[in-house]
C-alpha cells in the first residue's frame, strides 16, 4: 500500500498514518507489523517487518508524539505521560546510535525491527526541541488530523488535492444551496 508523505518531516508524517485522526472514526493504515515496514521503506527507513509488538510501540511512539504536538499547536505544555512515554523511546534508541567511520550517525543494528522506532523517536524528539516546533500546523479540515510543517505560515490544508478540494467543494455547494433558497427559506 503507498503511504502518502506530505508532512514535510518524519515524525509528522508518521502521526499522519492515521486518517481522519482527530474525528469519531479515525482510520490506523498501521494494522499490521508488515503495514509498518512498508511505511518505514517508503519513508527511506530500511526495517523489517516486527512483531505485533512492535506495531504496538510504534502506535504508542506515534499517538503520544501526535498528541504532543497537537498541545504545542493549542499553545499547551504536552502531557507529562505523553513525554516520558517519547523519552523511552528515545532512550532506547540512542543505546543503538553510532558514529559510523563516515563521520554520520547510523545505528548498530540495520536489521533490526525497530529501527523505524530508533529513527522516529529520534527525529520526533528532535524537532519536539527545534525551533521548527513552531511551524507544525494541522490541517484545517474537519477531523483530518494531519500534520505538517508550514515555516511560511501560509498552508491550511494537508493536500489541495484531498481536504483543500474538499472544502472548495463544500463552499461552492454552500453557495449554489443559497442561491437556489428563496428568501424565506434564509
Amino acid at each position: 500500500m503507498p503511504f502518502m508523505f506530505v508532512g514535510g518531516s518524519l515524525p509528522l508524517d508518521f502521526t499522519n498514518t492515521v486518517s481522519w485522526h482527530t474525528g469519531p472514526e479515525p482510520y490506523d493504515h498501521l494494522q499490521t507489523p508488515q503495514d509498518l515496514a512498508d511505511w518505514a521503506e517508503q519513508a527511506g527507513i530500511p526495517a523489517p517487518a516486527g512483531t505485533l509488538a512492535t506495531l504496538d510501540a510504534a502506535r504508542e511512539l506515534r499517538e503520544a508524539l501526535f498528541r504532543s504536538f497537537l498541545a504545542v499547536i493549542d499553545e499547551h505544555p504536552p502531557d507529562l505521560g505523553d513525554v516520558d512515554k517519547i523519552n523511552a523511546h528515545l532512550r532506547a534508541a540512542m543505546s543503538h546510535l553510532r558514529l559510523t567511520v563516515d563521520l554520520a550517525w547510523g545505528w548498530d543494528d540495520q536489521g533490526s525491527p525497530d529501527l523505524a522506532l530508533w529513527t522516529i523517536a529520534r527525529q520526533g524528539a528532535e524537532l519536539l526541541a527545534s525551533p521548527d516546533l513552531r511551524s507544525v500546523s494541522i490541517c484545517q479540515a474537519d477531523n483530518c488530523g494531519w500534520l505538517f510543517l508550514d515555516r511560511r505560515h501560509l498552508r491550511r490544508w494537508c493536500t489541495k488535492e484531498g481536504c483543500g478540494n474538499r472544502a472548495k467543494a463544500a463552499r461552492h455547494y454552500q453557495r449554489v444551496r443559497a442561491r437556489r433558497m428563496s428568501p424565506s427559506q434564509r
